[in-house]
């Protein structure tokens, strides 16, 4: 009885943790992740059965009357319900951005609060003191600054420095041969030439401020390095699935090009087949009309012509279909491995938009929208392909009959 009453209770809490956790991952990046971007990628129209289907898409019931709305009726419902999903992330990265209220003048004040954190440029006065130097100034500055670092960039930096310790960089920095000499030493030759200069030095103590400034700066430093690392290693990621996205095209690309070219029977050798037959078709005089290529021999070769295209589009369209269809499986491998990683890096997104966040490219939830709407735009570039073909066999068929219903009317 006891393990009949506690089950449903552990199970209970077991989920809500997750529904917890799932709310959490929300209300932080509540657009990230929530498309079911495979999903739209199988939906996306395929290729037509056939020529005479493709015509239909293409044209409507009649390819000689051709209805020029006739292929978005068939295709714009799908587009405009991916066009929307893909509105989605661009408002909301565009809201994001608006709530921040910040302005050209916030972004240039923010720019100039990094320049002078940079210890040389604090050391020359600020950014403000060195916009007011002339070029001989600003050089004589500079060098003042950096001899005041490198002689003290623990104190630059809000630490501390022991005499010892100081006495040594400033050996380093007045005399060249002994900084060659330092250079050349090895870490622990190093360490061992500090501790000669520090053997005489006093214990170093730090006021509670002076801790709390040291604790609060090392804390600051370590979030702002973890952010740098965190963003780094999702723009490596972007990268690299953009890089196996455009393997995936060039694939689809090449293959589709291989399609059309292959076999001493393509639209080409067709073509070129069928002309020299029909320049060797003797001329004969046609009255009124004047002469011209033997009508009664022209007419079959036409016939022959518009069925061996029409033969050849529908070869062409049944490999483009397996080729169109293992390249939506292959881009959703590749979404797939996105969509994973992304499950796993969700502590990693930041979304702070201020001008320092920005400026100094911690954010990684704005790229990280742009690159998935990007991805939900597989879909609507299959569609567009799926167009592009479709067309190209829809006109095979269209010549095929307008042909044959030509020269069965005797034209």
């Amino acid at each position: 009885m006891k393990t009949n009453v506690e089950f449903p209770v552990i199970r209970f809490t077991f989920i809500a943790m997750l529904l917890v956790r799932a709310l959490q991952l929300t209300a932080q990046h509540p657009i990230l992740g929530t498309t079911d971007i495979n999903a739209y990628i199988k939906e996306a129209p395929g290729l037509p059965a056939n020529t005479a289907d493709a015509a239909k898409r293409a044209y409507g019931a009649n390819p000689l009357q051709p209805d020029p709305a006739s292929m978005d009726y068939f295709y714009q419902t799908f587009e405009d319900k991916v066009n929307s999903r893909i509105e989605d992330y661009q408002q909301f990265a565009k809201e994001k951005m608006s709530n921040a209220s910040t302005s050209q003048a916030d972004y240039e004040q923010q720019a100039i609060s990094m320049a002078n954190s940079n210890p040389i440029v604090a050391g020359m006065g600020g950014y403000d003191n060195i916009s007011k130097m002339s070029e001989a100034e600003r050089k004589a500055a500079a060098q003042k600054a950096a001899e005041a670092y490198m002689a003290n960039p623990q104190a630059a930096h809000g630490g501390m420095q022991s005499a010892g310790m100081a006495a040594m960089q400033q050996k380093i920095m007045s005399d060249p041969e002994y900084r060659k000499k330092f250079e050349k030493m090895s870490e622990a030759e190093k360490e061992a030439e500090l501790r000669k200069y520090m053997v005489k030095d006093q214990p170093m103590t730090m006021s509670t401020d002076q801790m709390k400034a040291r604790e609060q700066r090392i804390a600051s430093e370590q979030s702002q390095a973890d952010r740098v690392r965190n963003s780094q290693e999702i723009q490596l990621k972007i990268s690299e699935v953009q890089q196996k996205l455009g393997d995936v095209g060039q694939w689809l690309g090449d293959k589709l090009a291989d399609i059309r070219q292959q076999g001493n029977d393509n639209h080409d050798a067709i073509s070129q087949e069928i002309s020299a037959r029909y320049k060797a078709i003797p001329m004969v005089e046609l009255g009124e009309y004047g002469h011209d290529h033997d009508p009664e021999q022209v007419r079959p070769l036409r016939i022959e012509e518009a069925k061996r295209h029409r033969e050849r589009a529908q070869a062409e369209l049944k490999l483009n279909t397996a080729a169109f269809a293992e390249a939506a499986d292959r881009y959703q491998s590749v979404v797939s491995e996105y969509l994973d990683f992304l499950k796993g890096s969700y502590g990693k997104i930041y979304g702070g938009v201020s001008p320092k966040d920005m400026l100094e490219g911690t954010n990684t939830e704005q790229p990280l929208v742009a690159f998935e709407a990007g991805l939900v735009g597989i879909a609507l570039e299959m569609s567009k392909k799926s167009r592009e073909l479709t067309s190209e066999a829809a006109q095979w068929e269209a010549n095929y009959v307008q042909v044959t219903q030509s020269f069965q009317a005797g034209k």
